[in-house]
């Protein structure tokens, strides 16, 4: 599969420096087009319909995310670009694919060439998963997962309606099968989906997340800010 990519930076050196790791690491990606601005940057994505959109944040006119805001019906995936490590949240919500901090890091960028090949080529297709409860195949949509909770070497799955699904395997090794950004874990026992928290309540050190259908999970101190954050 071959993605072409425009490059949206207001610095020269950061774009040729993001093309030639590109050519170099990533022989999945072609860089077609490259701009200097936002405006500019709306032209070439217009002219040559990329599949992927490389897009800095912080520029002198407009900011990457003004971009968003102006092209709400985006048809590409978006990894921002940015030397402020305090965006990166701010990015996912906006609805960015992913992103990568200045200076790009060979593998972070090899890691990202890999998830856009794999969202790709299932962009026409739902993302399901085939999972065995009580010895009956049930094929469940990704998107439907609300909340996953290990107990022991099984885990529950729930989904938006019905009870929980007991799988008899660990929820890391579950995680790994999903392959599925948008559950993300929150404590040792617990992963959500981002697309269902609904509120955040702190709990001294800790925390406690609704999610859809009112189900809740706890929160670690160590993803407290973190889940803080995709709810503020």
């Amino acid at each position: 599969m071959r993605l072409k990519a425009v490059v949206i930076d207001d610095e020269r050196p950061d774009r040729e420096l993001l093309r030639s790791l590109l050519g170099t690491y990533c022989p999945s990606i072609e860089v077609t087009a490259e701009a200097e601005s936002v405006a500019l940057g709306q032209a070439c994505i217009a002219k040559h319909k990329p599949e992927v959109v490389f897009l800095d944040i912080e520029m002198p006119t407009q900011t990457g995310f003004e971009l968003f805001a102006q092209w709400p019906d985006r048809d590409f995936l978006t990894v921002m670009t940015t030397g402020y490590d305090q965006y990166g949240i701010k990015a996912l919500k906006a609805g960015a694919f992913d992103y990568l901090l200045k200076p790009i890091d060979v593998d972070e960028l090899v890691e990202v060439e890999q998830k856009l090949i794999k969202a790709m080529a299932g962009r026409n297709r739902e993302l399901t998963a085939t999972l065995y409860h009580q010895g009956e195949q049930q094929i469940i949509k990704l998107r439907e997962i609300v909340l996953v909770q290990a107990q022991g070497s099984y885990t529950l799955v729930q989904l938006v309606s019905g009870a929980p699904l007991l799988m008899a395997k660990n929820m890391a090794l579950l995680l790994d099968e999903f392959n599925y950004p948008k559950l993300q874990r929150v404590h040792r026992s617990f992963a959500i989906n981002v697309d269902h928290l609904k509120s955040f309540k702190p709990e001294g050190n800790e925390a406690r997340v609704t999610l859809t259908g009112n189900h809740q999970a706890p929160v670690s101190r160590t993803y407290k800010s973190w889940v803080k954050q995709l709810v503020s």
